[in-house]
């Protein structure tokens, strides 16, 4: 399992440096973490920018070694060594094969989704880019803050600067990138919502339960509660059922009892049980 897990994330790490070699850097598209700051340090001091990512991200990791537990910064060592590497090594690819887009934007959109696929497969196996990310995580341990918005501040304000130095367009084109990999991230590391939870309010909870267990061939939990209007004893019934048989179970409900109030919501993850 575990080199499974490291697998993957070498792919989502491999997949962030494609993003930033060949839709980022090219258009002076600026996107979070050091790889932004890495193209803002070239324009502003001509500096290589797979140097600035080494310097930064090893700078970074020591000082997590400080703030951090053992765990956390373990799960940084091999994005703040991969990414770099990547970068260096895909630039030999891109001098001999032309990858070059005519069209920014596009460059812009491409590039978010890229990336934010390859950081969804990084946070998916509990790994991290490195970099910022343990700046990040380092303030979210100690600050009572919502980790969310610590990295859109963290985010925002490196394109900010980077819209400063290249100016409003290619600060446009990066927020455009950053919204597109913020929604790939979302959607890869919590996963697409496969199954549905369904919370039954009913008279006929056995007959119900009965139609699941026997039709549908899935388990199902009697909650016993009480109408705060009506004060009536009542059951509901739980169920977490795959999206395909989504309605299937609301016919089923019906043709049971009409009157039946239910709640249907997303389950991004479920484990355990036969």
């Amino acid at each position: 399992m575990r080199v499974k897990n490291s697998l993957m994330s070498v792919i989502g790490i491999f997949l962030c440096a494609v993003s930033f070699t060949v839709f980022f850097a090219p258009y002076n598209i600026v996107p979070s973490g050091v790889a932004g700051i890495s193209i803002i340090f070239n324009k502003l001091f001509g500096i290589n920018e797979v140097i600035t990512i080494i310097m930064l991200s090893s700078m970074f990791l020591l000082i997590g070694c400080l703030f951090l537990k053992k765990d956390d910064v373990k799960k940084s060592i091999l994005g703040t060594i991969l990414f770099p590497l990547f970068i260096y090594l895909f630039r030999f690819i891109v001098a001999r094969i032309d990858f070059t887009i005519d069209n920014t934007l596009l460059a812009s959109i491409v590039g978010g989704v890229s990336l934010g696929f390859g950081l969804g497969l990084i946070y998916y196996e509990d790994h991290y880019i490195g970099g910022i990310d343990i700046l990040n995580r380092i303030v979210d341990r100690n600050i009572d803050v919502d980790y969310s918005y610590i990295t859109l501040f963290t985010d925002g304000l490196i394109v900010l600067i980077g819209g400063i130095v290249f100016g409003f367009e290619s600060f446009v084109y990066s927020m455009v990138s950053i919204f597109i990999c913020r929604v790939m991230i979302e959607r890869i590391s919590v996963g697409i919502v496969d199954n549905k939870s369904f919370y039954i309010i009913t008279n006929q909870a056995e007959k119900i339960k009965k139609m699941i267990v026997e039709d549908l061939g899935h388990g199902a939990t009697l909650i016993k509660g009480r109408g705060a209007y009506s004060n009536d004893d009542k059951y509901i019934v739980f169920v977490v059922i795959p999206k395909k048989d989504y309605y299937k179970l609301k016919e089923g409900i019906n043709k049971i009892d009409k009157d039946a109030f239910f709640v249907v919501s997303s389950s991004y993850e479920v484990g355990g049980g036969k």
